[in-house]
């Protein structure tokens, strides 16, 4: 966790806060998926409990504990199963929160995708979010607000998160992931500033998925609705990563909007261009609308449990 790329205005925020002396009881880090939340929210962790400065120092007993993964005032909860249940933060936050810090400044509760917390999760910290002790620091993570309380939202300082520069993402991927300079170059291009998404391109399945999905899009804009049927076979050997089939494709059918409108420098996919030329060629301005539309239909009937066949046969067949 010693270097950190990008984030400038974040790491100044914290060095704010910290110096002030003026920490809040609750803070919500706030942005989209893959922007780096979660290191942060560790990062910020170990500033507010470090002795030494500068703030995190890596060396005194909190930070050590802390990268060991030892701390006994820091607590991380996270979903399972799809949420964050009202036992999971009775047990880890209720029953811990009203006990003093064992040898720290502060008792620390982070909560990861807190919009995963269910109703009756987020009603059982309410109290302790609203009249926390003097010694309790609650950073909350979550992709969007949506699905938390205004009540949770009102009692939190909110930081937001915004994505990086290519030049950032670059640095990151041969710093951290060893991909030479021209693929850097390249994938730093296509994650749009998303961590996450740069952490993806260098997956040699996930890869593979983005080719081929380009291929079966091609397939389906220009095939007989009888033929269509035939592309089931990849979405379902790629049924675990349906939500990474659909946002390519929603990446592609983007892209040849943006082509429309003769305007290749502001394509996503940049080193899919000939693909996505090729795709543009067989639609109609009236055929590509419908497929927008039945990608919605699409998202729209998995996350309301419709039969996953039934789900993807309606959608290869409409468009």
């Amino acid at each position: 966790m010693h270097k950190i790329y990008g984030h400038k205005n974040i790491l100044e925020l914290f060095d704010k806060i910290i110096n002030s002396g003026k920490i809040a009881n609750a803070y919500l880090f706030v942005g989209e998926s893959g922007l780096g939340k979660e290191y942060m929210a560790k990062y910020f962790a170990m500033m507010v409990n470090c002795v030494r400065n500068p703030k995190p120092c890596f060396s005194c007993h909190s930070c050590v504990q802390f990268v060991s993964g030892n701390h006994p005032d820091i607590f991380f909860i996270e979903p399972v199963g799809g949420s964050i249940k009202v036992d999971t933060l009775r047990n880890t936050v209720i029953s811990n929160a009203y006990i003093k810090p064992y040898n720290s400044y502060k008792k620390i509760f982070v909560i990861k995708e807190a919009e995963k917390m269910t109703e009756q999760s987020q009603n059982s910290i309410l109290k302790t979010l609203e009249e926390p002790p003097l010694h309790v620091l609650f950073i909350l993570t979550a992709s969007k607000m949506d699905g938390l309380l205004p009540t949770i939202v009102s009692r939190c300082e909110i930081i937001r998160f915004n994505r990086e520069s290519d030049d950032v993402i670059e640095d990151y991927l041969i710093n951290e992931k060893n991909v030479d300079a021209s693929e850097a170059k390249k994938i730093s291009s296509v994650a749009c500033g998303n961590y996450g998404k740069a952490d993806l391109l260098t997956d040699e399945k996930y890869s593979t998925i983005r080719l081929e999905v380009g291929d079966v899009l091609r397939s389906l804009v220009s095939s007989d609705k009888a033929l269509r049927l035939d592309s089931f076979r990849f979405f379902d050997e790629n049924r675990e990563m349906i939500d990474d089939v659909i946002d390519i494709m929603v990446s592609y059918v983007r892209d040849i909007m943006v082509l429309n409108f003769r305007d290749e420098e502001s394509i996503i996919n940049k080193d899919m261009l000939d693909k996505i030329k090729a795709i543009s060629n067989d639609l109609t301005g009236a055929k590509l609308n419908n497929i927008i539309n039945e990608i919605e239909d699409l998202i729209f009937n998995l996350k309301s449990n419709v039969n996953y066949q039934m789900a993807i046969e309606k959608f290869l067949l409409s468009i």
